[in-house]
């Protein structure tokens, strides 16, 4: 099992490069969004509409087939079929990507009346439609590195693409003076040109088949998922939903920041992990110390996560103040810690639903993620209208605690897992505290500021380095890492020995 965690440690770290390369391209991007010479307030707040109507869009493309080909990929009744299987699975979603293109680009007028009761964002949203529909195919070939663990590839790619979108966004509002139409035209082009570099991998990894029973049985395994994933999106975006709806972009603009902030560490932390050990969990299954590899993954991923949490709550205050070139942005710092802690109940479903893969509980699965949808957008519309951006903040908290106990609670009757809850109760509260202690530290002069929140953010391990939360073990490995790593001597031996780390299988 060791083996296993250190491939997932190396995995989860390449992935994260690519993933937290994204979240730097986003937050380079921050002070020219805020920056009154090319947006306004309002501006911005269309354009966090815009970006969560994009990840309807591809959720509604992508008909749940990367989960499919990662469940049957590895399946041993279609050992061998592999390319088959990918290739039956790239065609379907080419072919439902120019389908939809070819159905809403026609529509996209009404589209913007529809969302924005005004046609002034027409071509805006087609640009929206397009990048959407050529990210669901790249989402399949991403899938595809993920299966084999072309960490590298996948991460290089993702640079490459982050790097031309970055630049030619830059390029076409300062240059072009495109507004919101340069953002989207930029990712249209960035994704179409990684599409195209991968063209050969593609190709190679692809043959001539087509089977439908296995058709039918792949759709009947993931239509649930389908359903999910729709839900599990307007999920995730219903908050900002909720506030365009009352005619409230300056809110939207807000939370839209601080969203942004927050989300740093679902891509960095949550979904590097999910990449890594995600089909390294079905692999797993089955195997002697299965369960307990479940468990490690939660336990580590949380409080890695958690120290996250605490590090960007913390910091929040200053980090907005640097980034936000208006001072109309600031009030965003009040919901951070908010947004921030429900990726700690996100990462605990991402893995606690493994369950309900495992044995293809798929259905229950879709109908947790309907409950989750309408509990948010109840408490969306019962707590906006009385707390603001904070109620929404809120909603989304509340919404993703009620999410993860629901797959928890369904997932151990079907497929129990030993974790060790008292250790995650511990990294929860000592880590809540933490992350709003930075609040009350806010009024204080810059030094002392940064200082206290320093010691807060390096207390959290020996907080729980008191309460008993290490085994012997794991306080064995973690000097030994220190020790290891601490040598900047010898880096360029150490990452090497990380080449080297193979599978128990």
């Amino acid at each position: 099992m060791l083996n296993s965690i250190r491939r997932s440690l190396k995995d989860s770290l390449i992935y994260g490069l690519g993933n937290m390369a994204v979240k730097v391209v986003g937050l380079l991007l921050i002070p020219l969004y805020t920056d009154r010479k090319y947006f306004s307030v309002d501006d911005f707040g269309v354009l966090g509409v815009l970006e969560i109507s994009g990840l309807v869009l591809t959720a509604l493309l992508a008909s749940a087939l990367p989960q499919s080909l990662t469940r049957w990929y590895w399946d041993k009744e279609y050992a061998g079929r592999q390319k088959g299987l990918f290739f039956m699975t790239f065609a379907t979603q080419l072919a439902i990507s120019l389908l939809f293109c070819a159905v809403l680009i026609p529509l996209s007028e009404s589209l913007s009346l529809m969302i924005f009761s005004k046609p002034d964002w027409q071509k805006v949203i087609t640009w929206v439609i397009l990048a959407s529909a050529i990210q669901s195919v790249n989402n399949i070939i991403n899938s595809l590195m993920r299966l084999q663990s072309k960490s590298v590839l996948y991460t290089a790619t993702n640079l490459f693409k982050l790097t031309a979108v970055l630049l030619l966004t830059v390029y076409f509002i300062v240059n072009r003076k495109m507004g919101l139409e340069g953002i989207f035209l930029a990712q249209v082009i960035g994704n179409s040109a990684v599409v195209l570099f991968l063209s050969v991998y593609v190709i190679r990894n692809s043959a001539l088949y087509f089977s439908f029973p296995l058709f039918r049985e792949m759709n009947a395994y993931g239509f649930p998922l389908f359903m999910a994933n729709i839900a599990t999106v307007m999920l995730n975006v219903v908050d900002r939903y909720s506030l365009n709806s009352q005619d409230l972009l300056k809110s939207v603009a807000l939370y839209t920041l601080a969203f942004k902030i927050t989300s740093v560490l679902k891509l960095v932390i949550v979904d590097s992990v999910k990449l890594a050990v995600g089909p390294l969990m079905f692999r797993k299954l089955g195997s002697p110390d299965a369960k307990r590899f479940y468990s490690k993954v939660l336990l580590y991923s949380s409080w890695v996560l958690m120290l996250g949490i605490i590090a960007v709550s913390v910091f929040s205050y200053e980090v907005i103040k640097v980034m936000a070139k208006s001072k109309e942005f600031w009030g965003a710092v009040a919901i951070v810690p908010i947004l921030a802690l429900s990726v700690f109940f996100v990462n605990m479903k991402d893995i606690a639903i493994y369950g309900l893969h495992f044995e293809k509980r798929t259905r229950t699965i879709g109908l947790i993620v309907v409950a989750s949808t309408l509990i948010a957008l109840a408490l969306n519309l019962l707590l906006i209208p009385r707390l603001g951006i904070s109620g929404a903040a809120l909603a989304t908290l509340l919404s993703q605690l009620f999410y993860w106990y629901a797959c928890l609670h369904f997932a151990q009757k079907a497929y129990y897992i030993p974790y060790e809850k008292t250790k995650i109760a511990l990294i929860l509260v000592t880590g809540t505290v933490l992350s709003f202690s930075g609040i009350l530290m806010n009024g204080l002069e810059l030094l002392p500021r940064l200082l206290l929140k320093s010691a807060a953010l390096a207390s959290f391990p020996f907080i729980l380095y008191l309460l008993g939360f290490y085994e012997t073990a794991e306080i064995q490995a973690i000097t030994g890492f220190i020790r290891k790593w601490g040598r900047i001597s010898h880096l360029r031996q150490n990452i090497k020995t990380l080449k080297g780390i193979g599978e128990e299988y």
